[in-house]
């Protein structure tokens, strides 16, 4: 047998803090009824996308069960963090740096979201709140549904102006 130690990613243990919690609620505001976010996507509870498509109005009268909402939500919140922890193995992350990780990605989806992970893995800060900087757009649809164009979004802007915070201050 080996002497050599199995290592554990550097950021393996990190979860979000109830302030990074407390951003992710406020940027996605909360709805017990479906609605249709800036995008134009069926969405409940906080930041919970039930379709690439507007809610139609049976959706629109259906109260969710809030325990349940509650409970989806925590669970799109660990599926982010272990993205994050997966992602980033080789930097370690501070607290506000590894929640404004899960906060872009919680919003962008993982997808989206692997370009800034791995500039966060190599340690480019810099290169990081450039990239999520890029995330700043909404598609509009047309009448049909089917993406237009796309869209400056305040509101997004907003968001990014705080997750990017941690990743210009110097280390």
């Amino acid at each position: 047998m080996s002497n050599v130690a199995i290592q554990k990613p550097i950021n393996a243990t990190m979860t979000i803090s109830k302030a990074g919690i407390d951003h992710i609620s406020k940027d996605e505001g909360f709805s017990a009824m479906p609605y249709d976010d800036i995008a134009g996507n069926c969405t409940v509870g906080i930041g919970i996308l039930l379709s690439y498509s507007p809610c139609t109005e049976k959706q629109k009268k259906t109260r969710y069960d809030l325990a349940k909402l509650n409970a989806t939500f925590h669970d799109r919140l660990e599926e982010a963090q272990k993205y994050v922890r997966f992602y980033v193995r080789e930097t370690e992350l501070g607290q506000a740096q590894f929640d404004s990780l899960t906060s872009f990605v919680f919003n962008t989806g993982v997808g989206n979201a692997r370009g800034v992970l791995a500039l966060a893995n190599k340690g480019e800060h810099k290169l990081v709140a450039e990239e999520m900087n890029r995330f700043v757009y909404i598609t509009q649809k047309s009448k049909d549904g089917k993406p237009s164009k796309k869209q400056y979004s305040n509101g997004l802007a907003n968001r990014r102006k705080r997750e990017i915070v941690p990743f210009q201050a110097q280390p």
